[in-house]
């Protein structure tokens, strides 16, 4: 990026004549502020040396500069606000902080500074999604896109409407998951990808979580950042994999067997104390693997409950009805059956009350929920598995089950261990999630 200009840590407050030459390494979305009605949006930019300054741009500025300072492009920056950031703020932003105004002058460079731009990033093998399940880790991924799920309106817990939309994403080992893209995400890059998924798109996402919603999950944050398409080397390499092995793909599509919510691959790099006393005494350990057997201590219990088909919402309307739901908003969802069962989990340490619930639920009892809604509530032992004999693979995550307040565990998997290491080019999730 050339040694004639200064660097971002040659630049603080009162620093005059400085010229900077960086790349936009990440653009978010603009915002408006919690204390003020005030619209912003912060960018990262990084020099040659790979330092970055957050810099913002505030109300109008926001459109005025919209057209400039694109992600992944090179500019020579000079007469941008410098100041000390404000302390509470100061682990995420860093020390100094820019703001750009109409006084700043921004030059356009023709560089490619792709290889230090993608240096800059970790990525995290879909093998290992399960290890930062529900923590406050962030991870980077890349794959390709190969799904969109239509836009839908959901309620979080706080009571608050969110729109949310699901991209599948597969790796070069042929491994699938699902990313969740929240609110300003849907409108952006959820629409780009809409109208060219017809081409073969490469996404690499910056400050992600994995998530245990619909099993397992990779979701965005309010910092999250994209490159679709970027201009680097990593991804012409994914493009040609990815017609290289086309017919793959498209079987992969249609059969769709990645819409089963399961991890990819899951890894077994989870072991933590199983005992029920453990989890209480050690809370940061939210979620465990379990290799052990499961068996249905309470026979009088419902093994299925009403749901929407598009939230698993419980629905109070009866079986096919379409109606609007009131959790995700759906104006035509359908009122469908789902599995679920309150069982106990042992192993030689012990034991643990867990309530399965959709795919774990009909793998556990062998039967599927609408042959469970239609039998008699004590089910018989020819109708359906009420214990395992053989050792299997259960992940765990401690929660809150409002269904029941006997079970504080909910299992997102159980897998058997023989498939764990299954053929990989199917492109199949493993049977037994």
């Amino acid at each position: 990026m050339g040694d004639k200009f200064q660097l971002i840590h040659d630049v603080s407050p009162g620093t005059t004549g400085w010229t900077v030459k960086v790349v936009v390494a990440e653009k978010f979305s603009p915002k408006v502020a919690q204390r003020s009605p005030t619209k912003y949006q912060n960018l990262t930019l990084m020099d040659s040396e790979g330092s970055t300054v957050q810099a913002t741009l505030y109300g109008q500025n926001i459109t005025a500069f919209q057209d400039e300072l694109l992600l992944g492009k090179t500019y020579l920056i000079s007469n941008a606000l410098v100041k000390e950031t404000n302390a509470e703020y100061k682990a995420k932003s860093g020390e100094i902080q820019w703001t750009i105004s109409g006084r700043t002058r921004i030059r356009r460079v023709e560089e490619n500074n792709s290889n230090l731009l993608i240096s800059t990033y970790s990525f995290t093998d879909f093998e290992d999604l399960p290890k930062y399940m529900d923590s406050n880790v962030d991870i980077s991924v890349i794959g390709m896109i190969i799904d969109i799920k239509p836009r839908r309106i959901i309620q979080t817990r706080f009571g608050k409407e969110c729109q949310v939309q699901d991209l599948v994403l597969v790796n070069k080992r042929f491994d699938t998951v699902l990313l969740t893209m929240w609110e300003t995400f849907v409108d952006n890059e959820c629409k780009y990808i809409c109208q060219n998924l017809r081409k073969t798109l490469i996404l690499i996402g910056k400050h992600l979580k994995v998530t245990s919603f619909n099993g397992l999950s990779i979701s965005t944050k309010a910092d999250s950042s994209f490159f679709i398409d970027g201009e680097f080397e990593l991804v012409e390499e994914f493009k040609s994999w990815g017609h290289t092995n086309s017919e793959i793909i498209d079987n992969m599509i249609s059969e769709k067997h990645y819409l089963t919510s399961t991890p990819s691959k899951l890894s077994s790099k989870l072991s933590v104390p199983t005992a029920e006393k453990d989890f209480t005494e050690n809370q940061e350990h939210s979620r465990a693997e379990n290799c052990g057997k499961a068996s249905v201590k309470v026979l009088n219990q419902t093994y299925w409950y009403m749901s929407c088909n598009n939230c698993n919402k419980i629905s109070s309307e009866n079986y096919g009805d379409i109606y609007p739901c009131v959790f995700c908003k759906c104006t035509d969802a359908k009122a469908i059956p789902r599995a679920k069962v309150y069982m106990q989990l042992t192993d030689p340490t012990g034991y643990i009350n867990a309530t399965a619930i959709g795919n774990p639920a009909e793998y556990f009892l062998q039967s599927n929920a609408e042959i469970l809604m239609n039998q008699t509530l004590i089910p018989t032992a020819a109708s359906m598995r009420l214990s395992m004999d053989e050792d299997e693979i259960f992940y765990v995550k401690a929660m809150t089950q409002e269904l029941s307040t006997d079970c504080k565990f909910e299992i997102l998997f159980i897998v058997n261990p023989s498939q764990i290491a299954g053929d990989k080019n199917t492109g199949k999730a493993p049977l037994s999630i």
